[in-house]
């Protein structure tokens, strides 16, 4: 971890007291106004998703809620764990998808791998955590032996909310994909 750190340090040089970027920038190769289009529909597709996560937690299901399982036993911890894990993929996607979305200048080498080349693996886990989510609740549903009507509302936001995650994902690869690099020391972009 602490290794990647440090391979961001060789694109910085000491002037005197002042320290200057001298690797290479990375800049999003699309029209301005499509590209707005596609920062505003990731971030809000992300915003959407937490919202539809939050829902579930309070959509009275018999999975997730206070009264624990059928018959009002314990709640099941299959279902518990996929909905919690989630969560932080979640936060931390949309979190990196904000700061993209501010993003007006190229950005550099540790600023690319943080909000693009990593974000794909944050992306892909809140999906797969998601996909096992609703899964848990389907055989909750099948198995618990609860009130299907309460659990059939919550695996309807769960699957809005992978439906949201993958919505944000596809608005990612388009981004991924327009990346132009250019070499610090040809081009200077002193914004």
């Amino acid at each position: 971890m602490f290794q990647r750190t440090r391979d961001y340090a060789k694109d910085y040089e000491r002037i005197g007291s002042t320290i200057q970027y001298i690797g290479k920038y990375y800049r999003l190769n699309v029209e301005q106004p499509a590209l707005n289009l596609r920062k505003a529909a990731y971030v809000v597709s992300l915003i959407i998703a937490l919202t539809l996560f939050i829902a579930i937690g309070f959509s009275g299901s018999p999975a997730l809620g206070a009264q624990g399982g059928a018959g009002g036993g314990a709640t099941p911890l299959y279902v518990v764990l996929p909905y919690v894990i989630l969560l932080l993929p979640l936060g931390l996607g949309l979190a990196r998808a904000l700061l993209l979305a501010v993003k007006s200048r190229p950005l550099e080498y540790g600023e690319y791998d943080k909000y693009l080349v990593q974000q794909k693996g944050v992306l892909i886990s809140a999906l797969g955590a998601s996909g096992l989510l609703i899964l848990c609740m389907v055989t909750f549903l099948l198995f618990g032996g609860a009130n299907a009507a309460p659990q059939w509302l919550a695996i309807l936001e769960a699957v809005l909310c992978g439906a949201c995650i993958f919505l944000a994902y596809q608005q990612y690869h388009a981004l991924f994909t327009s990346v132009t690099i250019d070499e610090g020391k040809r081009v200077r972009y002193d914004i």
